[in-house]
């Protein structure tokens, strides 16, 4: 077994890797890859205790190794974490969510409609990448006419991870990270102006509040300090909402594409839903196990420490590896079987402090879409050759998956 790899470099992320991450986990838990300069963590209850002891394994020293710089909330410390979640927690209140899953039912609904009855479609382009950027764009105040120009930023600044040596990919990365960030500033600017009932309205409005003013000192601010107040609250939300912009965008579409696959090769597990659809909550926790949407991220040792006797030195990095602890055996019987009924506690959405603030957003994603999916197109199958993967170190990323099904009436 080739081992000897960089797990950062997007091409290692092949099919191979499965089989890799999983002789890793038996032989070598805790591994020094030469290539990244980090120690690669691949048990569930490895990743658990890094992941739950920030005093150890701190975010806030960036938790993308290779990029060299921070992306906002997932690699701050507290306080400044602390505030920032409780900032982008008002948008996501009972009435919020309530409001959002009527609208998420909508886009569903819409996207559905729109193949129902042609018998085929290319269920990315169709179903998976709509729903959760319709609705990430409905809460950030995107305008019709630019969903696609939000689609195309997404999946650039994205693709940059995993790919620095090439110049063409992250020119494009950064000219997506400019212009999004410029469409930003506008939609900041009016909010303040002529509030809305949208997440961009509720976090400036929790910015007019004098939350932010909580970070108005060096310590805390770091590289900010010295700008004035407008200026740090701007920086900050387009930070903020470009982080929501490709966790809400990327990481639901890949849950939705990575479940429909699961459920077209078990058949027997799709028919239990379609019989009884009281399962699909608990199929949702499985599908989100097996399909694990993160690859990786990283954390940086603050003080010596060991794992499994293996000392690790302050200031070096571990990365920890998501799709590994889902499907470790030792923590899960017959890990690589999907089972709608296993209900798993599971790290797709991280555990501890940084644990994903949209996880319930997007387990609400997944529940309407599979619910309104298997309801009216209930016997989808591949008509040419099963999903097609681009490898990635940082999100599963499927890019097309064609299918077939009986056009409704």
């Amino acid at each position: 077994m080739d081992i000897d790899v960089p797990y950062l470099a997007a091409p290692s992320w092949d099919p191979r890797m499965k089989d890799r991450l999983r002789w890793l986990q038996d032989n070598e838990p805790v591994y020094w890859s030469e290539a990244d300069e980090l120690w690669v963590i691949t048990r569930f209850a490895d990743i658990s205790y890094v992941s739950k002891h920030q005093e150890l394994f701190t975010s806030a020293e960036g938790v993308r190794p290779a990029l060299g710089s921070k992306l906002g909330l997932i690699d701050e410390a507290e306080p400044r974490h602390g505030h920032l979640r409780a900032m982008i927690n008002r948008g996501f209140t009972p009435r919020m969510v309530k409001k959002l899953e009527e609208t998420f039912l909508e886009i569903t609904t819409e996207a559905i409609d729109a193949v129902a009855k042609k018998g085929e479609c290319d269920f990315v382009d169709a179903i998976a990448v709509p729903l959760p950027l319709l609705l990430i764009a409905e809460m950030m105040g995107i305008h019709k006419k630019d969903r696609q120009r939000f689609h195309n930023w997404s999946d650039a600044m994205i693709a940059g991870d995993g790919n620095f040596d090439n110049p063409d990919i992250m020119a494009a990365a950064g000219n997506a990270f400019v212009e999004y960030s410029s469409y930003l500033t506008d939609i900041l600017e009016t909010r303040r102006r002529e509030p809305q009932d949208d997440l961009v309205s509720i976090l400036v409005g929790a910015d007019e509040e004098g939350l932010l003013k909580k970070f108005e000192n060096r310590d805390v601010m770091g590289e900010a300090a010295g700008m004035d107040h407008g200026e740090l609250a701007n920086h900050e939300l387009i930070m903020l909402l470009t982080l929501l912009m490709v966790a809400g965008n990327e990481t639901t579409r890949n849950g939705i594409s990575g479940g429909m696959q699961l459920l077209i090769e078990h058949p027997d597990q799709r028919q239990r839903l379609i019989e009884d659809p009281a399962l699909i909550p608990g199929a949702v926790e499985e599908m989100l196990r097996v399909v694990s949407p993160v690859h990786s991220f990283g954390r940086t040792v603050t003080q010596d420490t060991e794992i499994h006797g293996q000392k690790i030195r302050e200031g070096e990095k571990v990365l920890i590896v998501y799709p590994a602890g889902n499907r470790d055996p030792r923590e899960f019987e017959d890990p690589d079987t999907f089972r709608i009924d296993r209900n798993p506690s599971h790290l797709a959405f991280g555990i501890g402090s940084h644990f994903c603030l949209g996880a319930n957003l997007a387990r609400m994603e997944m529940r309407v879409a599979f619910r309104e999916l298997l309801a009216r197109i209930p016997d989808m199958e591949f008509s040419a050759g099963g999903p097609v993967l681009k490898p990635s170190s940082l999100v599963r990323s499927c890019t097309e998956m064609k299918v077939r099904f009986t056009p409704e009436a």
